[in-house]
């Protein structure tokens, strides 16, 4: 192993760099690469350090405790509910704190969904192992049990469209920063901005989706963006594209936006349960976990057992959220589409993180859903047991980094008819010193690309790009090198495990499985 300065693993004895990325003096370099069918090296990997809580590299804060329950016969869900509304009725602190329900060990029967609405409130328990506290849901029909946020109807963000500007810039490269529009003015250092690509009816040819029902209005998808500078007429912005922007193809805008969200919120070290009627029964808990609309939110600590869908998903308008030490057993309902995503990103979510998780029976146990913008990151993840892939699912999700994910199955291709046409699952999908038991396939669509560097695989297939195979690269993670490159070797000790910083974590996930402290 060989270990930098401040302690931090760069790789494994014997270890070769990608010609993409790779680290001289201790720094990454990193190489331009051609988008599939085209030859111009103008784009880079994206940084993805961004991605968890307030941005990536902070640590995970500690509210103080207003309201401690114990466990009573019967149903607990009201005495609950009302203890975590009495916190949420409290004012918020200067950093948006309000404080903590704590669920003392012990085992609550729950009978139905519990509800976190309120920003700076946290649900904590005494630990995720059966010994610890225990929330057995009891509701015998298809529901989220812990639902943290507000779900909303129409889009997540609102454009204030008189501040609308065309992108001028011809192409907008993968992991570019700045860019030309037809005019800054009413804009500033600071201000929120979506960076929305419009694609036309030529990249929908260009891919050959058509006969898969594409449609290219459906695919404007918006980058939620800060602007940090401004010079006459070009935008520098906080974080990498993770999706090139081409004139030829419809090319983008920018526009300020409003959103509505609640932030500071927390679910924390816990065992959730749900139970079910038989193998392929459906009518019970759903998503162990379910945020919507949240912003700069944490799950730490959780197991789920026997839930349909999800431990945690992270479903409409969720960003910069970590989820972290987690666990997804024993999925219960049928083995078909819609069911097991055990860690799930879904539409307009972003900045996400989720590190050291576990998932057994799942299906899709770390997965996006539909056109999901990105960037985000699944990190020294293990699942087993799997009925389906790990990757990128649905439709032409982007700016994804599986970095040190051992699953069975791993997945980045064109799903063409499967679905409701999925088509292309995804772009700028990076398999970053992973390992896939039984297959990896990575495939790239034309104007994009994947990548599957340094993995071990039991087959491999696809025309993407691969790189290194069977030999793992430095760093031997992406994701934590570029946080230390971005804020520093502090950065990795506010999210680091010690473990993480010696190598892999894979065994020790296994044999944890998310029962009790992971340590």
């Amino acid at each position: 192993m060989i270990v930098s300065s401040n302690g931090f693993a760069n790789g494994f004895e014997g270890d070769r760099d990608s010609s993409l990325v790779s680290l001289k003096n201790g720094k990454l370099q990193y190489r331009m690469y051609a988008n599939e069918g085209e030859s111009e090296a103008i784009h880079t990997i994206p940084d993805f350090s961004y991605c968890g809580y307030r941005g990536g590299g902070v640590r995970l804060p500690q509210l103080p405790v207003r309201q401690v329950l114990t466990p009573v016969p019967g149903d607990n869900r009201a005495r609950i509910q009302q203890a975590i509304d009495a916190v949420s009725s409290l004012p918020a602190d200067n950093d948006g704190f309000r404080g903590a329900v704590l669920l003392k060990a012990g085992t609550y029967t729950v009978d139905g969904p519990l509800f976190l609405r309120t920003g700076g409130v946290v649900l904590r328990g005494e630990g995720q192992g059966p010994t610890g506290t225990v929330l057995i849901d009891t509701l015998r029909e298809q529901h989220d049990f812990i639902q943290v946020g507000v779900l909303k109807k129409k889009k997540p963000w609102k454009p204030l469209k008189e501040t609308r500007q065309p992108i001028t810039s011809p192409v907008v490269p993968t992991g570019a920063r700045r860019f030309a529009v037809t005019s800054t003015e009413g804009l500033k250092r600071g201000d929120r901005i979506i960076v929305q690509r419009t694609p036309d009816e030529a990249w929908i040819t260009a891919l050959d989706m058509a006969q898969y029902g594409w449609k290219a209005d459906i695919y404007k998808v918006g980058y939620e963006r800060v602007i940090t500078d401004i010079a006459e007429n070009t935008l520098l912005i906080d974080a990498p594209l993770v999706q090139a922007i081409v004139h030829r193809y419809g090319g983008g805008m920018i526009f300020k936006y409003t959103v509505e969200r609640i932030s500071e919120v927390g679910v924390e070290h816990l065992r959730l349960e749900s139970v079910y009627g038989s193998e392929t029964d459906e009518e019970h808990g759903w998503q162990a976990i379910s945020m919507n609309c949240v912003e700069n939110g944490w799950v730490s600590g959780v197991t789920a057992r026997h839930f349909g869908f999800a431990a945690v998903g992270l479903n409409t308008s969720v960003q910069q959220v970590t989820v972290q030490d987690c666990a997804y057993l024993e999925g219960k309902s049928k083995i078909r589409g819609g069911r097991r995503y055990s860690f799930f990103i879904d539409s307009t979510s972003s900045r996400n993180l989720f590190q050291r998780c576990y998932a057994s029976s799942g299906r899709h146990d770390f997965v996006t859903g539909s056109k999901v913008p990105g960037p985000n990151a699944f990190v020294d993840s293990f699942a087993e047991q799997a009925h389906n892939d790990t990757g990128p699912h649905h439709r032409y999700a982007t700016g994804i980094l599986f970095d040190n994910v051992s699953a069975p199955l791993m997945r980045v291709w064109n799903r063409k008819a499967m679905g409701s046409g999925h088509g292309w699952a995804g772009a700028q999908v990076l398999f970053w010193n992973c390992h896939a038991e039984q297959e990896m396939c990575v495939d790239s669509p034309p104007g994009a690309r994947n990548w599957a560097i340094g993995c071990t695989v039991g087959k491999r297939s696809g025309a993407g790009y691969w790189e290194r195979m069977g030999q793992k690269v430095s760093p031997r993670s992406l994701y934590y090198q570029q946080l230390q490159e971005r804020l520093g070797a502090a950065a990795l000790d506010n999210v680091m495990l010690p473990q993480q910083k010696r190598g892999s974590i894979w065994e020790l996930l296994q044999v944890w499985a998310g029962n009790g402290l992971l340590s």
